[in-house]
């Protein structure tokens, strides 16, 4: 609040943001044509995301992955891999005839022996369900396990099992064949979600016509909305694109269904703002060009600290030690860092340019009556009335949503995930219905000892041991093996090691099938003990421990990068706001609005639905963007309630500034809510859960934090600091007027 002034009574930041606000406005023939000259030369040189190759999630395990290492060690001992990615599942209702079995199985063998030269399938293991693998399950399902030119990337091995699948079912007469397995269902939802972009794209853009349309009662607006979102959507996508294809950075294709709903919600939001007060000046009778400008000086400094607060938080993945998230965290900072520059640029010199036009035919906000006689200005009332019960109750409301966070499961169900319909789910299901959920990711155990294989009865032992776990379905291993044929598939030549490949009774990559192998990876030595292999080495390797380092990994990095993300929050927080208190309950305050709304998404999800998790990346990103977003438009509210207090009473100032500002603020949280809430139209379950979870966030956010809860504790912490003595009426001067951060939420009728 204290800031140093100049001569004629304006403080001298504001007087610089002032002058900045004025060389904009001035330069606004220039900044028009150069945004739109720099979208074309990025949409027409640059490449974009897509056409970059981002990559899937499954594409960013960490190079120092244990379970990756242990299985290309298998390979080099064993000579042959073990563990496949790439099923193809064939079945019928009446089960497949003896006779389409054996020709099935018959041509998979000969692929074996002789592979064609220059064939990407390189070898495959029918397998057809019998009591020993699945007691009590459907007869005669085949399932065949490919084994592809590792080299190809996963749209290249997809099509080649598609291929194989095609020649396969004419060779044995099998109507279809599906194709399954965890590669073809991760490149299956990176293509379900580029197909079902558009139609996120298109739904927000309806959504942002039709909310600036209804607020602003102008055609001009929306269209301005447009514009503005597809210059920095544009900009932002192929400048990420450059990035990935020049620098070798593998942005996965999460990123920009998230990035188009953040880009649409937030430069909605700031349109409101930007909208909302060059009107009201208009309304004063200021011209266009200096309606423009005092807008634009008030906004900037609010805009750019909420603008480098999401793109500061979401920057401090970089640290986090995953490739996912030091993938996602840069590419989401850069596209609101552009949003920032065009809505602090653009949006400001179309006002100056055309604006009276962009508001025609317009008419002034139809809220009747007292902003305070509103529900969010009564909501408003209440919590200055009684700020410790409102904050109490507010308080314990959100912890009561927060308490789903202690049933969380974190897993990464891919093929599970993916629609019904959808072929590589409808072979998972085949399978597991067949065998057994497990059989579409197996984990593979490696022992290792000198001589290791020799203890035929030990191993049996062993094998027995892991057979006998809760969540093991069935086990094949060196107890299976011919003792006439020492060596082969599960014991390696030399006699030094040997595997068994499990088969859990779970998804393969669900949170039950890691708390499985997290507890035979804590009691293998006491197994190994009881079998009288004490010395013997363990690895595990397979999609399971590959998930199980992902959610590790990813729980790990959010302790890691959550404070440092909150302590720039608090900075920023401070810089702008100047009060030691308001960084700690602010962003205390969206820190349990987070926990709330990721405990509701357990609820619903984990609990209601019964998925029995959630996607690993979805607690990390959605924590990072609501505690910045939240953050971000608390100062909106707070800034306000700041200028009033130069003039009034602080329970006055929090009851007037909050009841003009409450209306605006929950239009602007509900475009950011349905803006993410968009996302669910990708029918993948890690894109709802997160739209899910950033809705109730942004909800909770709008309705309950910063009408009830934030007022409240202003109050309770602000209540008694000296800065918040107003100050005597002075008559403002002309520069001062000018640089007084105005209400940019505040009914334009007000």
């Amino acid at each position: 609040m204290s800031q140093q002034e100049s001569g004629d009574g304006a403080p001298e930041q504001t007087r610089g943001w002032s002058r900045l606000a004025g060389a904009i406005v001035w330069l606004r023939f220039l900044i028009v044509p150069l945004w739109i000259a720099l979208t074309i030369l990025a949409a027409t040189r640059l490449p974009s995301i897509f056409d970059a190759g981002t990559g899937s999630i499954g594409d960013l395990v960490p190079n120092n992955s244990s379970a990756i290492a242990v299985e290309e060690q298998a390979n080099q001992t064993f000579g042959i891999p073990l563990l496949s990615r790439t099923l193809l599942v064939a079945s019928a209702p009446g089960g497949l005839s003896r006779s389409q079995v054996a020709d099935a199985t018959a041509y998979v063998a000969r692929l074996d022996r002789h592979p064609p030269k220059h064939s990407d399938v390189l070898g495959g293991v029918p397998l057809v369900n019998v009591a020993k693998l699945a007691p009590g399950s459907a007869p005669k399902t085949l399932v065949v396990f490919l084994f592809i030119r590792p080299s190809l990337g996963e749209g290249q091995q997809t099509f080649a099992a598609q291929d194989f699948a095609d020649r396969l079912a004419r060779a044995a007469r099998i109507a279809t064949i599906d194709v399954s397995g965890p590669l073809p269902a991760r490149f299956a939802d990176a293509q379900i979600s580029t197909d079902k972009l558009p139609w996120v794209e298109l739904a927000t853009l309806l959504l942002v016509v039709g909310i600036l349309g209804f607020y602003f009662r102008a055609i001009g607006v929306p269209l301005l909305g447009l514009a503005t979102v597809a210059i920095a959507y544009l900009c932002a996508s192929h400048v990420l694109g450059w990035l990935a294809q020049n620098r070798n950075i593998a942005l996965p294709q999460e990123v920009e269904p998230v990035m188009v709903a953040l880009l649409f919600g937030v430069l909605t939001d700031y349109l409101v703002f930007f909208g909302a007060g060059y009107r009201q000046r208009l309304d004063e009778g200021l011209s266009s060009r200096e309606a423009a400008r005092l807008v634009t000086a008030e906004l900037l400094p609010v805009v750019l600290t909420a603008g480098l607060m999401i793109a500061g938080a979401t920057l401090t993945l970089l640290l986090s030690g995953v490739r996912f998230l030091t993938a996602f965290g840069p590419g989401l900072a850069i596209a609101v860092t552009v949003g920032v520059a065009v809505a602090l640029t653009f949006v400001p010199a179309m006002l100056a340019l055309i604006g009276p036009t962009l508001l025609a035919p317009g008419r002034r906000d139809p809220a009747s009556g007292s902003p305070a006689t509103t529900s969010q200005g009564r909501a408003v009332g209440l919590a200055a009335r009684f700020p410790v019960i409102v904050a109490i109750t507010a308080i314990v409301v959100l912890a009561a949503a927060a308490t789903g966070l202690r049933q969380l499961h974190l897993g990464d169900p891919v093929m599970k995930g993916l629609p019904a319909s959808n072929e590589e789910r409808q072979g998972y299901e085949a399978a597991a219905h067949a065998f057994n959920p497990g059989i579409a990711g197996p984990t593979m155990i490696v022992a290792r000892g000198p001589g290791i294989a020799a203890g035929h009865g030990a191993l049996a032992t062993l094998e027995s041991q892991i057979r006998g776990r809760d969540g093991v379905a069935a086990v094949v291993g060196p107890a299976d093996q011919p003792v006439k044929h020492p060596f082969g598939v599960v014991v390696a030549q030399g006699g030094n090691a040997v595997r068994f490949l499990v088969l859990f009774d779970s998804d393969p990559e669900s949170a039950a099938a890691i708390d499985t192998l997290a507890g035979l990876q804590h009691d293998m030595p006491q197994m190994l003990a009881a079998a009288g292999l004490s010395s013997a080495q363990v690895g595990f390797a397979g999609d399971t421990a590959i998930t199980q380092e992902l959610t590790d990994d990813t729980s790990a990095a959010l302790l890691r990068v959550l404070p440092l993300a909150l302590l720039v929050l608090m900075v920023l927080v401070w810089s702008l706001l100047r009060t030691r208190a308001a960084p700690v309950y602010l962003v205390a305050t969206s820190m349990l609005v987070v926990a709330a709304a990721l405990g509701i998404t357990v609820y619903v999800f984990q609990n209601l639905l019964g998925y029995g998790e959630i996607s690993f990346f979805v607690p990390v990103t959605t924590t990072i963007l609501l505690v910045a977003l939240g953050s971000d438009y608390n100062v909106f509210l707070i800034g306000r309630i700041w200028l009033e207090a130069e003039h009034q009473e602080l329970r006055a100032a929090v009851r007037t500034a909050g009841s003009r500002a409450a209306r605006a603020i929950a239009v602007a949280g509900v475009i950011l809510a349905l803006s993410f809430a968009a996302i669910a139209i990708i029918p993948i379950l890690a894109f709802r859960e997160i739209a899910f979870a950033m809705a109730v966030g942004l909800l909770l956010d709008a309705f309950v934090a910063r009408p009830l809860l934030i007022p409240a504790l202003v109050l309770l912490f602000e209540g008694r600091s000296d800065a918040f003595k107003p100050r005597e009426p002075t008559r403002p001067t002309p520069a001062a007027e000018a640089t007084s951060i105005a209400d940019p939420h505040g009914d334009p009728a007000a």
